[in-house]
C-alpha cells in the first residue's frame, strides 16, 4: 500500500510541474557569430568573412561586419565592412598591411515602434594574422 501512495505522489508531482512549465512565459532568441578565414593570410589575399545574427524579439534588425586593424594595445577604431538586412552578412576583405586584423559582429535592432536602431549584441572579435 505504501509503495502504490508514493507512485502516486509522485506522478502528481510530475504532473504539477509539467503544467507549470507549460504556463511559464517564452523567452525570445539572440544570437551573433563571427568567422573569418584563413587565421593567418598574406598582404594582399583575401580574407573571406561571415556574420550571423539575429532577435526574434525585435521586428527589424540589421547586422554589421565590422574591421579594425592594429595590434594589441595598439588597434585603430572600428569601421564596417558590410551591412546586411537579413541577419548573414559575407563579405571578401583584400589585406593590405602586415599585423594583425580583427572582425566583429553588430547586431542592430529596431521595433515597430521606435525609429531609432539600438546596438542589441556585439560578438567577440575573430583575429587574422596578417604576414608579408
Amino acid at each position: 500500500m505504501k509503495l502504490g501512495l508514493k507512485r502516486f505522489a509522485v506522478i502528481g508531482a510530475l504532473g504539477v510541474a509539467s503544467a507549470a512549465l507549460a504556463a511559464s512565459p517564452a523567452f525570445a532568441k539572440s544570437d551573433i557569430s563571427i568567422q573569418a578565414t584563413p587565421h593567418t593570410a598574406h598582404v594582399g589575399h583575401v580574407v573571406k568573412v561571415h556574420g550571423q545574427g539575429g532577435d526574434d524579439a525585435e521586428e527589424y534588425t540589421t547586422l554589421v561586419i565590422q574591421e579594425r586593424s592594429g595590434r594589441p594595445g595598439h588597434w585603430g577604431h572600428w569601421r564596417a565592412v558590410k551591412r546586411d538586412f537579413s541577419g548573414d552578412a559575407r563579405a571578401n576583405v583584400k589585406v593590405r598591411h602586415t599585423g594583425e586584423l580583427q572582425f566583429r559582429s553588430v547586431l542592430y535592432s529596431t521595433d515597430k515602434h521606435h525609429q531609432h536602431a539600438k546596438k542589441d549584441r556585439v560578438s567577440a572579435p575573430v583575429t587574422i594574422h596578417v604576414v608579408r
